[in-house]
């Protein structure tokens, strides 16, 4: 009754009400509500304020006007109004760019510049599909080194122009200075607050200056240019203009030639797959099924959970969800591996249903006409630095299982071409090994042994020679496992051993290996002081997290303060090489004939000539061997 209590609306609470002051159209205090969702970063809102009146959407008659008065629109239709826009971008070697779309997103619908704050001059997109020779006059400003150039998303932006067969990224030799590449407002952002989830001009520009900027798209370029000045001071603060004007901005070229180049997929193959591994689905439902003893959706959490912890009573320590019911993560249901079989082989159905979800059925539709698919490479998704891929995600591809193995091989070379792969050796051991100074760890790698056969030998106190794959496996576990920060209860189900020998180990570890102990305990101590970490190269990462009240988010923010460093100059080193590796085959002018495809965490991928894949693999090894000198080889 007492439930039923609270639950009964009062309805005669004593207010005033008129259901005319309630029209919350008629009555709405715009200005209030619009400084409200500023102050709460609710951006996706504060656009949609001008909606509320029913105003239309931006359309190409009213492209030239716009609710900021400080920056005026000019249109450039002539080939006098472009002669006298190139003259002006030659005489001052500087502009911002942008590229607007049509309504219909069909395609783009003007090439903005700005050469200062207060103007945007705006050619409409047309103009390079007519033959008043236009693009010629364009083409030359943007492939000249000595004009410098910003924009917001500099890769997205070469991508558009390129298309046009305008090549910014092709000009300048050694690559690291392509097309005269200067700004990048996306970038800047993303390198002072690698946090944030959403790098648009609108929410960059708010956090900058505390005010919108014009909805009329054709004034972005201005922004743009407005952004330069007090980002660069930021940055130069910060300390991370160096990752800024040799890592980030020179490879946004690199990137989009990456996405327009795409990589051959086999659809037969991925075809073939998909039968195969439709029956490998098939066999182990019956298999989970059987001993089950019954037929149930393994895909609902719900169902998996009433059949394991009521029907077949499994006792583990298994956590709960936020909601209350017993957990079926992949990493909670591990921890009952030794209670029942049928634990192994839900897992490994899941691991078979997630190839075939999520790459192998919408594989076909992703590959374009030309039996290519193109993935886009994020530079600004993740906050140690490295890049991620979207649409579709292939850095994820399971590698480990032997059908993962299958469908690499559904990824395929043109004709007369090899697919080349450059995988770095224990990349972040031996950045570890760098940073930390650590002895032991540096002496194996200058001579050449294998890393975790070395640390199974100084934990186990045996010599190299005695130690079994056993110990290389838990020696391998903990060489990773600590530095990405894992706990005793981590390593102890990352290697299967008890409790009590990942507390021994650990402690071996930390004793044979004391420059390794250190770093970690400096790391520590930095993001308390701090409240950031950095790479070699300065690329930083915040955790305002680690003056938190619970525990536990402090000490995850250590554990990532860790690995930070390590994973972050890994994903430095690559990006460098990329850059020169790109380079390189521009001016030795073989783009038809090497392509650079994929990055894969610390793998390339190149598509090559076949009478080129000698010569140009011992190039490309020799430029990611040698790209920066550590402390080990």
């Amino acid at each position: 009754l007492f439930s039923k209590k609270l639950a009964t609306i009062i309805r005669d609470v004593p207010i005033e009400f008129d259901i005319q002051n309630a029209d919350w159209r008629t009555n709405m205090k715009k200005e209030e509500l619009g400084k409200m969702l500023q102050d709460l970063g609710i951006y996706s809102l504060l656009k949609r304020i001008s909606e509320l009146d029913g105003e239309p959407a931006m359309t190409q008659a009213s492209l030239m006007e716009g609710t900021d008065e400080r920056v005026k629109v000019v249109p450039v239709g002539s080939l006098k109004q472009v002669k006298d826009l190139v003259r002006d971008i030659v005489s001052q070697k500087y502009f911002a760019f942008d590229i607007t779309f049509d309504p219909d997103l069909k395609g783009p619908g003007h090439l903005a510049f700005a050469l200062d704050d207060k103007t945007a001059r705006a050619l409409p997109w047309s103009l390079f599909e007519s033959d008043k020779g236009v693009p010629e006059e364009i083409k030359a400003v943007f492939e000249n080194v000595k004009i410098k150039k910003a924009g917001h998303d500099l890769k997205d932006l070469f991508k558009n122009l390129s298309r046009k067969g305008v090549h910014p990224a092709l000009a300048g030799k050694g690559g690291v200075h392509a097309g005269g590449l200067d700004f990048d407002t996306k970038i800047a952002a993303y390198l002072v607050n690698s946090d944030l989830k959403d790098y648009d001009l609108d929410r960059v520009y708010f956090a900058e200056f505390g005010r919108n900027i014009d909805p009329n798209p054709l004034k972005r370029a201005a922004y743009v240019n407005e952004l330069r000045k007090p980002q660069r001071e930021k940055m130069r603060s910060l300390d991370l203009l160096w990752v800024f004007e040799k890592i980030e901005v020179p490879l946004a070229p690199v990137l989009a030639e990456m996405e327009i180049s795409g990589v051959k997929i086999d659809k037969k193959a991925i075809k073939k797959l998909s039968d195969s591994i439709y029956k490998e689905i098939s066999k182990f439902e019956k298999k989970i099924y059987k001993h089950a003893g019954m037929e149930f959706n393994i895909n609902s959490p719900q169902q998996l959970s009433t059949v394991l912890f009521e029907k077949l009573q499994l006792k583990g320590k298994v956590k709960k969800t936020g909601k209350g019911a017993i957990s079926t993560a992949a990493s909670e249901l591990e921890k009952l591996a030794d209670e029942h079989p049928v634990i192994d082989l839900i897992l490994r159905y899941r691991e078979l249903q997630k190839l075939s979800t999520t790459y192998i059925e919408p594989f076909p539709a992703l590959v374009q006409k030309d039996g290519r698919l193109r993935t886009t490479l994020n530079q600004t998704g993740t906050t140690t630095g490295r890049l991620s891929s979207q649409n579709p995600n292939l850095q994820n591809i399971p590698i480990r299982t032997e059908l993962g193995q299958e469908f690499r091989k559904a990824f395929v070379a043109d004709k007369g071409h090899s697919l080349v792969s450059f995988d770095y050796s224990q990349l972040e051991l031996r950045i570890a090994a760098h940073i930390s100074g650590d002895k032991k760890m540096s002496e194996a790698f200058k001579r050449g042994e294998d890393i975790h056969t070395r640390t199974a030998a100084e934990i186990f106190g045996v010599p190299a020679e005695k130690v079994t794959p056993n110990m290389r496996r838990e020696a391998k576990v903990f060489n990773f496992g600590l530095l990405y920060g894992m706990g005793i209860l981590g390593l102890q189900r990352a290697a299967k051993i008890t409790r009590e020998q990942a507390r021994e180990f650990t402690d071996r570890y930390m004793a044979e290996f004391s420059g390794v102990a250190r770093y970690m305990q400096a790391m520590r101590d930095a993001v308390h002081n701090d409240r950031y970490v950095k790479t070699i190269f300065g690329r930083r990462r915040q955790f305002r997290e680690i003056d938190s009240q619970v525990m536990e988010v402090v000490r995850q923010a250590e554990r990532m303060a860790i690995n930070m460093p390590i994973q972050g100059t890994a994903a430095d080193l690559l990006k460098l090489a990329m850059i020169k590796i790109s380079g390189l085959i521009h001016e030795e002018g073989k783009e038809n004939e090497v392509r650079m495809l994929l990055q894969v965490h610390d793998e390339l991928l190149f598509e090559v000539k076949d009478g080129l894949v000698k010569e140009w693999g011992a190039k490309v090894k020799e430029i990611m061997e040698n790209i920066w000198k550590l402390n080990v080889p």
